[in-house]
């Protein structure tokens, strides 16, 4: 029993200790094909709920008062703008963050405004839809703070059914189990289903750890880039080999977990610098490359922001990386290969990484590749 108590207080330790997914999720989404249909889906989700409300309008059982009805008109149009910006603007990791907050506040006032008992508990259903959009997106602290704040407003929800005048405890109580049940289940088997994709990316194109793309995952995907620098006139190509500085020292010093930990940050940081069309990779231990077209001009302000990007000075284990790059602006030759024009592009810049190594690490060494070549 005890063995099974510390196996669980360990899972949950870990289980929490899980990273931010909205860079991982949004780049497997987008590997696969399905950024635009996720971001549609999204938003007709959140245009039906806005319907939903509406309907309720006219419903005995919806707001009555001016106050309920100014805030329901509030729900319905909000519902709206934000379901066509979804499409029109696309999520970033803030605006992800807003999207989870706006869902919470908008069923909290339909909720509020609702007159009836039991389609105030039913209105609560939401919140369930709202914890498996976390799951997948976001971290299991949110989720935490999610499921906590639907219970509160559970809560509220059946206080007139259970001590109302005409409350009804048992029916109150069992609809309250009923909705949290959903509530949970619904959170942690979607948590379920995330994990169980993480263990299958192991044989598949992702990095298990990281999410990111793996060596054979790399070699599939950068054609894609490859063929959009070759189609698109004034393009640069940008290869760049990343390698963590003395990783070996880190992980006999701090211990396996703390170097798998500096290797999230350095992938996550490394994600988050790269243009959403760049192609990123774990291909070694603490090895990463990253793939990128991009336009000329646009060239020395990328190079200049990718050193402070990646390293920072308020790191609880400071750790630094040894970066270079590759840039080549001529096209393929008559003649030569994709494959073979990536792989030697990916030579050149593991040479310059191995030169910031040289001069002591933590510096940014570029190589600038010619038509010669």
């Amino acid at each position: 029993m005890t063995s099974q108590m510390k196996s669980m207080r360990t899972l949950t330790r870990e289980w929490l200790a899980l990273p931010d997914q909205y860079d991982r999720f949004t780049r497997y989404l987008r590997d696969n094909g399905l950024t635009t249909a996720t971001r549609l889906l999204l938003g007709i989700i959140v245009i039906g709920l806005g319907v939903c409300a509406l309907l309720n309008r006219f419903s005995p059982a919806g707001p009555t008062s001016t106050i309920a009805l100014f805030f329901n008109s509030v729900v319905v149009i909000s519902c709206f703008v934000v379901g066509v910006s979804w499409w029109v603007f696309g999520p970033t990791k803030r605006r992800s963050f807003g999207f989870v907050v706006f869902c919470d506040i908008a069923v909290t006032i339909s909720v509020v405004g609702d007159s009836s008992q039991l389609a105030r508990l039913l209105t609560c259903v939401i919140f369930a839809l709202i914890g498996i959009y976390i799951a997948y997106f976001h971290n299991p602290k949110l989720q935490i703070a999610h499921l906590t704040f639907s219970v509160v407003m559970i809560v509220v929800a059946a206080q007139p059914i259970l001590f109302g005048p005409d409350r009804d405890p048992a029916l109150g109580v069992s609809k309250v189990l009923v909705v949290v049940t959903a509530l949970v289940v619904c959170a942690f088997i979607s948590q379920i289903v995330l994990t169980m994709l993480s263990m299958d990316a192991s044989s598949s194109d992702l990095d298990p750890l990281t999410g990111l793309l793996n060596r054979r995952g790399l070699d599939r995907h950068v054609e894609k880039v490859l063929a959009e620098f070759q189609r698109q006139e004034s393009a640069a190509l940008l290869v760049i080999a990343i390698d963590i500085d003395r990783f070996k020292t880190i992980n006999d010093v701090h211990g396996h977990d703390v170097g798998d930990r500096i290797i999230l940050r350095v992938a996550q940081r490394l994600s988050a610098w790269a243009h959403a069309d760049a192609v990123v990779a774990r291909v070694g231990g603490d090895e990463f490359i990253l793939a990128q077209r991009l336009s000329v001009p646009a060239i020395g302000p990328m190079l200049d922001s990718i050193g402070p990007a990646m390293h920072s000075n308020t790191d609880e284990i400071p750790s630094t990386s040894s970066i270079g790059i590759a840039v080549r602006t001529h096209k393929l030759t008559a003649g030569e290969e994709r494959a073979t024009a990536f792989t030697d592009m990916q030579k050149v810049a593991d040479s310059a990484m191995y030169e910031s190594k040289r001069l002591g690490g933590g510096r940014v060494h570029t190589i600038v590749t010619t038509a010669s070549r």
